[in-house]
């Protein structure tokens, strides 16, 4: 099967406002796409990312502003890394989280220097030097923040998840998926970069409570249709359900939770050009055909950005 690496996390955000304020005037991702939950279109869904949203370098928001606080624990998907180029980037986004008053600090991860924080939600980020380890040739800088495009994000790292059993999700990985195990239980589909790598962490005690700043789920990402097909043949094949494929009118997609954790498969094609050119893109509300005709009762729900 083709899996070319991360596609995109989903999280959930209590106040929609302030999430964007952190991710892109403090972080310096775009907005690429302003939009909905598809399943429930009260709530929004924020896509952040490079200058067009390529896959990899989106991390996405549901807001739920009656949201509790999230409890860690087991059986989620704990952390997401995100890559800078070097220890310079490193010091430049410490100064800023410093600056918007939130505590960072400095660690060593997988053998990398890296920056630990909390975003205001409690989602655990770890900005980690990619040391010119390789990343996709599609990914680009972001023309629309005053962090200089030599220091930007260049796009998602290692996912770590938190297992109390880390042997069925290691089997899934690597018999279904066709990742590869480099050690310190790390699994990879591209041993030159850190691009697609997943970090299995057993552990015991409690199991994690949805809440603000809670992980729904994690996006990989495949070329084409045709790929995702196949991945949904490979999945029939395993206990339990899947959603089949779902047209989300960015991309396709197909879910399915395997040892706790819910994964996403998504396309590339067609992104979020599909109805935008990509100067305007995350500038007003995008909604696929089937719900333009509840465009105003939608809106009404929504608080501007």
């Amino acid at each position: 099967m083709t899996i070319t690496g991360h596609h995109h996390i989903s999280i959930y955000t209590k106040d929609a406002k302030q999430n964007k304020h952190f991710y892109t005037d403090i972080l310096g991702l775009r907005l690429v796409e302003k939009t909905v939950n598809q399943d429930d279109p009260t709530m929004y869904h924020l896509f952040y990312g490079d200058e067009s949203g390529h896959p990899g370098t989106l991390l996405t928001f549901f807001e739920m502003p009656h949201l509790g606080k999230h409890h860690p624990g087991i059986n989620s998907i704990a952390r997401l890394a995100l890559l800078v180029p070097n220890q310079r980037a490193l010091v430049c986004f410490k100064d800023r989280l410093m600056l918007n008053d939130i505590k960072a600090k400095t660690i060593t991860y997988l053998g990398h220097k890296a920056i630990e924080f909390q975003d205001p939600d409690g989602f655990e980020i770890i900005l980690m030097s990619n040391d010119n380890k390789k990343v996709p040739d599609s990914w680009q800088h972001n023309p629309y923040t005053e962090i200089p495009a030599p220091l930007q994000i260049l796009g998602m790292g290692p996912v770590e998840l938190r297992l109390r059993d880390i042997r069925p999700t290691a089997d899934f990985l690597v018999n279904t998926l066709g990742y590869r195990p480099v050690g310190n239980n790390i699994y990879t589909l591209d041993t030159e970069g850190l691009y697609s790598d997943f970090v299995l962490i057993e552990d015991t005690g409690e199991r994690a409570k949805p809440g603000r700043g809670y992980v729904h789920h994690i996006a990989v990402s495949v070329p084409a249709d045709k790929d995702l097909e196949t991945i949904l043949e490979k999945i029939k094949q395993l206990p339990g359900e899947n959603s089949g494929i779902i047209d989300r009118y960015f991309f396709k997609s197909l879910y399915y939770r395997h040892n706790k954790i819910m994964y996403e498969f998504a396309t590339e094609a067609p992104g979020f050009t599909v109805d935008t050119d990509v100067k305007n893109l995350g500038a007003t509300l995008t909604l696929p055909d089937f719900l333009q005709d509840k465009r105003e009762e939608i809106e009404r729900h929504l608080n501007p950005l």
